[in-house]
């Protein structure tokens, strides 16, 4: 029994060196305790990283972002994703190296009296003890394992491009999202003080209707001009309040016990630089441009280990061991089994099998091309676009601040004459309304300008710097 205890010993000595310590999950599913956590955010003191969306110098809008990126259930399944990847790699190096296992096992057996077993062993109980090493190696003459190494590793480079993408679109998606939620706010003011200017109106025509001075036409229609004011503002704070929620649930949070704080918007005039050759020096480090890239070079080592498979396959197989049914000869040199085999697989006839396999590698090279091509023209489009609109949106705020300069003056004049008694309130409380309106199409042209910003930083891979200008965007552009 001593001898068995020592194999034991030396068994659970060597499974040391192959071990899965240090390989574990990462993410932890959502629960009722953690849902329940009140969560503020606020503006922090100063920004916390040097990223794409720190040009825009408000520190809570960078909080915000690296807040989803820490804790956003998507964020956690891309690199949930890449970890995969890279084990696969490294499951993929084992079949370049040999292989060496160690096996072991005790077993208490009495044969049959009248069994297969011969005399003098039949009727009798014995310990079978087994103990070997095994050795295998498989010549990698035609390079299949190498490509299927390859394969795996530009598989997993495109996983680790697929996480700098899902990072760029929740981080693209938060800054849409918060100037979305900072325009709701300030459209839920302009919308009250609309609010007021309407009830002002309401009741100065009631009042002029109680007297007879005025009909019952010009009260009905001062009614349904503050209900639809009231609507107006009921509305935008609806859309802030979902602005609210969809921030919160990029940032992995409960929405219902979420508060985020944010300041006045301060709007800035934003111009993006842009490298000359456009093509080679930015898309081609866009995140999903690189991934496809990488799946397309996958796809080829695929094919190159699906061709390995014609060749004959060589392998050598060893086995060093001693196996006794008497313990206290189980190391004696009779008890040894040894054996060194050199294996052949030839292929011969597979009833094309290994031809419809590398057929199906070149389809989907064919469709990893397919994908790539139509990545990059996606891209040219993205980018083509958001130019369009950036330069359209400059000409719109510029001609909108224009008309609200022009308004703005003109209200100061019906201000002097509405003191002088030359024109009523009624006059000046009406054009205060179509101040507020042009004020409202300024603030959704500024918003429109800043997520157009932040759509074709994303366009570009997120690589491009820009910076404050208060001159015209793209201003060094020939027109059309």
């Amino acid at each position: 029994m001593r001898s068995c205890w020592f194999y034991l010993f030396v068994l659970f000595s060597l499974t040391s060196c192959v071990s899965y310590y240090g390989i574990h999950g990462n993410s932890t599913p959502l629960t009722v305790s953690t849902l329940l956590v009140n969560h503020h955010y606020t503006v922090p003191a100063r920004q916390i990283a040097l990223n794409w969306w720190d040009g825009f110098h408000d520190p809570q809008l960078s909080r915000l972002i690296m807040l989803a990126l820490m804790d956003s259930p998507n964020m956690h399944s891309a690199e949930a994703r890449v970890r995969q990847a890279q084990h696969l790699a490294e499951g993929s190096v084992a079949p370049l190296l040999p292989s060496l296992d160690f096996s072991a096992y005790f077993q208490r057996e009495k044969f049959p009296q009248f069994g297969l077993i011969p005399p003098p062993f039949n009727g009798k109980i014995f310990n079978i003890s087994d103990v070997g090493v095994n050795f295998n190696y498989n010549f990698d003459i035609w390079g299949k394992n190498r490509q299927i190494l390859a394969a795996t590793v530009n598989e997993q480079c495109a996983t680790e491009a697929d996480l700098a993408e899902a990072r760029l679109v929740i981080s693209t998606t938060v800054a849409n999202t918060y100037f979305e939620l900072l325009n709701n706010i300030a459209q839920v003011a302009i919308a009250k003080d609309n609010l007021r200017q309407s009830q002002q109106i309401l009741k100065i025509v009631s009042e002029r209707a109680n007297k007879g001075i005025e009909s019952a036409i010009p009260v009905q229609y001062a009614l349904v001009n503050m209900q639809t004011a009231r609507l107006t503002v009921e509305q935008f704070k609806q859309a802030e309040n979902l602005a609210r929620n969809q921030l919160a649930v990029l940032s992995g949070k409960n929405p219902l016990a979420t508060k985020i704080s944010t300041r006045d918007m301060v709007y800035k005039h934003y111009r993006i630089s842009l490298p000359k050759s456009l093509t080679a020096n930015v898309l081609a480090r866009r995140p999903d441009i690189t991934a496809a890239k990488f799946r397309v070079e996958a796809a080829a080592h695929s094919i190159n280990a699906a061709k390995a498979g014609f060749f004959p396959n060589f392998n050598l197989t060893a086995l060093f061991s001693y196996q006794s049914v008497l313990q206290n000869r189980l190391f004696e040199v009779g008890s040894q089994d040894n054996f060194v085999t050199g294996a052949i697989d030839l292929p011969i006839f597979d009833a094309g099998r290994r031809r419809a396999n590398l057929g199906v590698k070149y389809a989907e090279y064919d469709l990893a091309i397919g994908y790539y091509n139509q990545t990059i023209l996606t891209a040219l489009r993205e980018v083509a676009d958001q130019l369009a609109i950036l330069y359209a949106i400059n000409s719109q705020i510029d001609m909108q601040q224009n008309v609200l300069y022009a308004t703005e003056q003109n209200y100061k004049l019906f201000m002097l004459r509405y003191h002088h008694g030359i024109i009523n309130i009624m006059e000046l409380l009406e054009y205060k309304q179509l101040l507020l309106k042009q004020q409202a199409i300024y603030h959704n042209l500024q918003t429109r300008h800043l997520q157009t910003v932040v759509t074709t930083l994303k366009a570009l891979g997120g690589q491009v710097q820009f910076r404050f200008q208060p001159a015209r965007l793209f201003s060094d552009l020939p027109k059309s």
